[in-house]
């Protein structure tokens, strides 16, 4: 793109498929956020106020608090996968969307992506 086909970024980002992916994207982050941060609080909570629990042995010597330790993992892991699978499904033609109001707002002027 050269200094003539400037894109005018105000009028793109006002633009419905932009807030759209930005909707979509926050929504899906706060929730992953809130999801993970409260199993981590419950984690917490479990090994302060019962550490009896929380020191049970389930199986070949693996504790309960270390299993439940292990699960941030797996739920860090499995959000991820939750990602991917967001972005590619629901974000990926967003941002073709935008893409294309970009590339058609840098050729024929900025109205195009009102």
């Amino acid at each position: 793109m050269t200094r003539s086909q400037e894109v005018d970024w105000t009028t793109l980002r006002a633009s419905e498929p932009f807030q759209e992916l930005l909707a979509h994207r926050s929504r899906f982050v706060r929730a992953a956020s809130t999801v993970l941060l409260c199993w981590f609080v419950v984690f917490l909570a479990v090994i302060g106020a019962a550490p009896d629990f929380a020191g049970t042995v389930v199986f070949a010597g693996l504790s309960v608090g270390f299993l439940l330790g292990l699960s941030q993992f797996v739920l860090a892991w499995f959000l991820t996968w939750l990602y991917l699978r967001a972005a590619n499904t629901r974000f990926a033609p967003l941002e073709d969307q935008v893409r294309a109001l970009t590339e058609a707002a840098a050729t024929e002027g900025p109205e195009v992506a009102r």
